[in-house]
Order: C-alpha cells, then structure tokens, then sequence
C-alpha cells in the first residue's frame, strides 16, 4: 500500500466517524432517522471529493449503511432489520449513495482530463515560446536539451543524420559507465529524419509526464531544426540567384568596359603606326596620351576586378604595414595623373606627418577609385578636392567636388555594386559601378567606415576613416 492509498484511507475513516457524531447529536436532539441519512449521503459525496476513484465512495456507502443500520434501526446495536421500511430505506440509500458517488467519481475525472489538458497546451505553449527565437541548429539542440534537463532531470544526448554532430548536456555521456535506462526516440522533419535523442532515466524521474514532456520536446526541436534548414535553404537558393545576377552584371559590364578603351586603344595605335612619317609630333603625343589614358583605366579596371572577386570569395588579404599619408596620396595622384591632367584638384595634407597601419595599395586603390568617379561625374570646370586630417583616433580622408552632387534617392545604396552616381545600373556609360562596392570593402576590412553625401562645395563628398 502506497502513501496515497493511505492518507486516502484515513480520510474515509474520519469522514464517516464525522458522520456518524454528526448523526448521533442529530438523534439526540429529536431529528427522524430519514433526514440523518442524508449526513451519511453528505459523507459519502464528500469521501468522493477528497480521494480518487471509485473505490473509496463504494467502501463509505457501505460503512455508513452498516453504521446507520448498526445504530438507527431496530433493534440498535445489532445488523439485524425488522421493519420492511427500514430495509427499504437503507437499500435506497445505498444506491443513492453508490450513483452520487459514481457521477462524483466521473466528474471528477473529467475536471482531472481538463485539468491535464489545459497543462499540456501552457506546456507546449511555452515550449514553442521557448523555441521561437532560437536560431542555429547547435543553439536549438541545446536549449532543448537544456529544457529536458532543467524540466525532469534527465541528462540527454542528441545526434544530428546530415552531420553527425553530438550534443550534450553540460558534458559528455560515458555509456560504458552509466547504469541508468535509456530511451531513443527519433527527431523528424515534415519529409525526413533529422536525428535521434536518448534520454538516460532513473525509474524515479521518468513519469508518463515527463515522458510526454520529452516527446513534445523531441518534435519541437524537430519542427526548429526542419524551420531552420529550410531557411537556409532559402538563403542559398536567394544567394545563388543574386550571384548568378551579379556574374551576368559582370560579364556585360565587362564586355562593354573593355570594348570601349580597347577600341580606342586600337585605333589611335593603328593611326600612329599607319601615318608615324605623316603626322606632326603634336599629333602623335595626343595619340600616345590617349592610348597611355585607356590603359591606365584598363589596368584600374583589371585590378577592381581581381579586388572583387577576391571580395566575393572572401580571400582578401590585408597586409598591414605603418604607411606615411603623403606617400599614400601621392602614389594615387601619380597613378591616374593622366586622368588629372585637364581638371582642378586642390589637396590639402596635415602639416605633421602621420603614419597609420594599412595595406598602402589597397588604400591608394580605394583613392583611385574614389578619385577616378570624381572625374567621371564631374564637368571638366568643376574643381576636385582631396582633403587628409586628423581626428581623434582616427585619419580623415575626403574626396569632393562642387559639381551636381548625388542622386539623394540613391545614397544608401551608393555603395552597391553596379550603382552610379545617377542610381541607375550602369551599363551605357565607362564604368561598371565595383569601384564604390570595392572602396566599401576594403575600409571595413580596415576597421574604418566609409560613406557618401553632399560636400560644403555643393557636390559630391566621400569620407572615410582609417584607424591610427
């Protein structure tokens, strides 16, 4: 006999000697036998109450009929009935009392299955609460384990199929040693199967309750895990496409950027080797100049290129080293000064000379692009500044002009690939639009920040920072 069954017990005892003082003073006191049957009937609804089952009202029906018969009826102090009345009385009230106590019994039960119910969906409730936020497949196995752990004790492994990974609880599982049970039950998805948990368990701590709780566990980290790759599913197929957008951005900016100074470059060349005898030296110089201009741009081209697609393949390497400003500015200037030769460009240096901890040429390259665009979207008239200081821990460089500036629509995107000055995708004009992305990608790389607006001079302003 367990300790319910027990303290059951001595409920039942207690109510129907309560019952029976109950009657006694009644009787006492000059009130009929058929009104103190309905103590008895009270008592034994109130047994049902407090216990379990229909065990317990059954035996207070019967104890309290023997009682009442035992001390009520004639002759008293004996189990012996004359009277029909009496016999009748007590056979009725027996059945009265075994139906209240059934309907009692049933009603209880049913309160016990709403009961159950209701803490079964606030469970899953706060399960699914407790997975809702969660992201990364090892984040989800742990905080279920975790769940199981903290919620009945049980430690738990988890085995993922696609990579075979095992989680545990806080530690590892030695199996050879642990003299615990085991359950197994399988992790699934909506198509397939995602892994399998054992939970070890003493017989104490593995009750139909946790039991429950542990499978609900198991299918919500079964409902994150299937959540969670078809996001990434998602991810890569939305990847892929703007790759594959990108590659065709790139092949036809490409295609367009390299015609263009090639045939230029070809046809100046052709008009010097055909007519070198016949054209006054003048003449020739502005032919080589041309041709010197557009393979400058081609070699910038080339090396955006080569930036960018160690950009998307994540195998841009910085090499630091402490670089002088000055030197860094005058390596950018000298590197496009064909291009400078007809403009107006004011460069303004700070008088100390500052070193910072760069990789020079991606810097001087950062500079020729942002240098090469002012020139590009700038009239011929318009003046180009380049302006170098200090600030706190940090050295300024900014590149303006006090030309039309840039499109406003456009500014928090300026810095996508492919984007002009005008916001358009560039294909019509010089120009594939990676020198911004690229600028970008290498000030990050930096620890610096870059970014883009409206300069004192009315036009455009690029500014970005490097770290002392």
């Amino acid at each position: 006999m367990n300790k319910s069954s027990i303290g059951y017990s001595i409920k039942l005892i207690s109510v129907v000697l309560l019952s029976t003082l109950i009657s006694m003073i009644m009787r006492k006191v000059g009130i009929e036998k058929d009104s103190i049957m309905m103590v008895f009937l009270v008592g034994v609804l109130l047994v049902t109450v407090i216990t379990k089952g229909y065990f317990y009202g059954a035996v207070a029906s019967i104890l309290s009929v023997l009682i009442f018969n035992y001390i009520f009826t004639v002759p008293v102090h004996t189990f012996e009935i004359y009277s029909t009345s009496d016999i009748t009385l007590l056979l009725f009230f027996f059945i009265s009392s075994i139906i209240s106590s059934s309907l009692t019994s049933r009603i209880q039960k049913q309160a016990e299955i709403a009961e159950k119910n209701e803490c079964t969906a606030r469970l899953l409730c706060e399960i699914t609460d407790n997975f809702s936020n969660i992201t990364g497949k090892k984040n989800i196995v742990i905080q279920g384990i975790s769940y199981i752990y903290n919620h009945t004790g049980c430690k738990s492994k988890v085995t993922l199929s696609d990579t075979n990974e095992i989680f545990y609880k806080d530690e590892s599982i030695d199996e050879s040693k642990c003299n615990m049970n085991k359950l197994n039950l399988d992790i699934h998805g909506i198509n397939k199967k995602l892994g399998e948990i054992e939970i070890f368990f003493s017989e104490d701590n593995l009750s139909l309750e946790n039991e429950l709780l542990i499978k609900m566990v198991a299918t919500q980290i079964g409902i994150s895990l299937d959540r969670e790759l078809i996001y990434y599913e998602r991810e890569n197929i939305r990847i892929e496409m703007e790759r594959e957008h990108l590659r065709s951005n790139l092949i036809r900016g490409i295609s367009h950027d390299l015609r263009t100074p090639l045939t230029a470059i070809v046809g100046a060349s052709g008009v010097v080797m055909d007519n070198i005898n016949k054209l006054p030296q003048e003449t020739i110089k502005d032919l080589v100049k041309d041709i010197n201009e557009e393979a400058l741009w081609l070699n910038n081209l080339v090396e955006n290129i080569l930036n960018m697609t160690r950009i998307g393949e994540g195998k841009l390497v910085i090499k630091k080293q402490d670089e002088v400003v000055d030197d860094i500015v005058d390596e950018s200037l000298r590197h496009i000064s064909g291009l400078l030769s007809n403009r107006d460009v004011q460069v303004s240096l700070p008088k100390e000379v500052i070193s910072i901890p760069v990789d020079g040429k991606l810097i001087v390259q950062v500079l020729i692009n942002l240098l090469d665009n002012a020139v590009k979207y700038t009239d011929e008239k318009c003046t180009i500044y380049l302006r170098v200081f200090q600030k706190n821990d940090f050295v300024v460089f900014e590149i303006a002009d006090n030309g039309e500036g840039i499109n406003e629509s456009i500014i928090d995107k300026i810095f996508d690939s492919f984007v002009s000055y005008s916001g358009k995708i560039v294909d019509g004009k010089r120009g594939m639009g990676l020198g911004l992305a690229i600028c970008k990608a290498i000030i990050n790389a930096h620890g610096g920040e870059i970014t883009a607006g409206k300069s004192p001079e009315g036009g455009a302003l690029f500014s970005f920072t490097l770290p002392l």
